[in-house]
C-alpha cells in the first residue's frame, strides 16, 4: 500500500480513505448504495416434513390453519467493469495530477461498496493500448489487488501515452459480454472521428443488455486558466510535447470553445443516445462525487 497519495501527508491510502467514504454514505445504516445482491419473495409452498421450520410463515398459518413456507429467489449479482482512460491527459493538472487521483478514489471507493455487497468487480486501464486488465471478483483479497493496481497506477512519475481509447474499447466489446454494468471514466480528450467511434460502441456494449455509465472527469483550469499574473503562457502538449505560446485571454476563449464544442459534439449527444453521463469537476470533495453518481 502506497503511504501517500498526490505526494501530501494529508491523503491517506485507498483502503482507508474509501473505508472512510463509506462511513460517511452508510450513517449507521445497513442498506445497499448500488443495487445488488438481495433477495425477493417469490411464492409460497406446503410445508414438508424435514423442511427448515424457519421459513414457515406463522401468520399464514394462524389465518389458514395450514403449513406454507416462503420461497425466496435471489437476483444475479451485479457484475461491474471500471474502465480508466490513462492517457497523458488525464494526469492535469500535471503539478497535482488531480484528474487520475478522482478517478482511482472513485473506483476504489464503488470497488469497496461491490466488495461488501459481494458483488464482482474489475478493472482495466486503456491509453493508446491495454495497460491493466483484472478478472471479476468480490472477495476480499480481490479487493485488495484492485488497490494495489490502483495504486501503482498513482506511483508512475510521468506518463507518456496518446489517447487511443475510444478504439481500444471498440476492440473489447466482445470480451465485456453482457447484463454488466460499465463505467467509462475518462476526461473524453478525444477527436472528431474518435468521438463518432466512441458514441458507437457505447451504443453496442449497451445493446448487449449492459448498463453504461460515463464519468467525464473535467477539472476547473481545463474551462479557464487560473493564471492571472501573466499576458502570454506556454502551454506543453503532453502528447505530442508541442509547446504553444498564448495570451491568456485568448487562451480562455479557447477553453471555452472547447468544452462547449465537447458538450455540443459528444456528450450531448451520449445523453440523448440515454448514455447515462456523469460531469465529475474534480476540485470537489470525494464524497459528493461519489454521491453524484450513486
Amino acid at each position: 500500500m502506497i503511504e501517500k497519495l498526490l505526494k501530501k501527508s494529508e491523503y491517506k491510502s485507498l483502503e482507508i480513505l474509501s473505508k472512510e467514504i463509506l462511513e460517511g454514505l452508510f450513517h449507521g445504516k445497513h442498506k445497499s448504495i448500488l443495487h445488488g445482491f438481495s433477495s425477493e419473495f417469490k411464492e409460497f409452498k406446503s410445508y414438508e416434513q424435514g423442511e427448515n421450520p424457519r421459513n414457515i410463515d406463522w401468520k399464514l398459518f394462524g389465518k389458514t390453519d395450514k403449513l406454507y413456507t416462503k420461497i425466496y429467489q435471489d437476483e444475479t449479482n451485479i457484475k461491474v467493469y471500471f474502465i480508466l482512460d490513462i492517457s497523458s491527459s488525464m494526469f492535469f493538472p500535471f503539478e497535482t495530477n488531480e484528474k487520475i487521483n478522482k478517478a482511482v478514489q472513485i473506483t476504489a471507493t464503488l470497488s469497496t461498496i461491490l466488495q461488501k455487497q459481494k458483488d464482482s468487480f474489475g478493472v482495466i486501464f486503456m491509453s493508446d493500448d491495454l495497460t491493466f486488465e483484472s478478472k471479476l471478483g468480490h472477495s476480499l483479497a480481490h479487493l485488495k489487488y484492485i488497490y494495489q493496481a490502483l495504486e501503482n497506477l498513482l506511483d508512475e512519475k510521468s506518463i507518456k501515452k496518446k489517447t487511443g481509447f475510444p478504439e481500444l474499447i471498440k476492440g473489447r466489446i466482445e470480451f465485456l459480454g453482457s447484463k454488466k454494468k460499465i463505467f467509462f471514466i475518462s476526461d473524453l480528450m478525444f477527436t472528431e472521428v474518435e468521438n463518432s467511434l466512441f458514441i458507437q460502441s457505447m451504443l453496442e456494449i449497451k445493446a448487449l443488455k449492459n448498463e453504461v455509465e460515463i464519468l467525464y472527469m473535467v477539472d476547473p483550469s481545463e474551462i479557464k486558466s487560473q493564471i492571472s499574473f501573466s499576458n502570454y503562457i506556454n502551454i506543453e502538449d503532453k502528447e505530442t510535447d508541442e509547446i504553444l505560446s498564448i495570451h491568456v485571454d485568448n487562451l480562455n476563449q479557447t477553453l471555452q470553445k472547447m468544452h462547449e464544442l465537447k458538450f455540443e459534439s459528444l456528450i450531448s449527444k451520449l445523453i440523448h443516445k440515454g448514455i447515462k453521463t456523469h460531469v465529475i469537476s474534480v476540485e470537489q470533495p470525494l464524497i459528493t462525487l461519489i454521491k453524484q453518481i450513486i
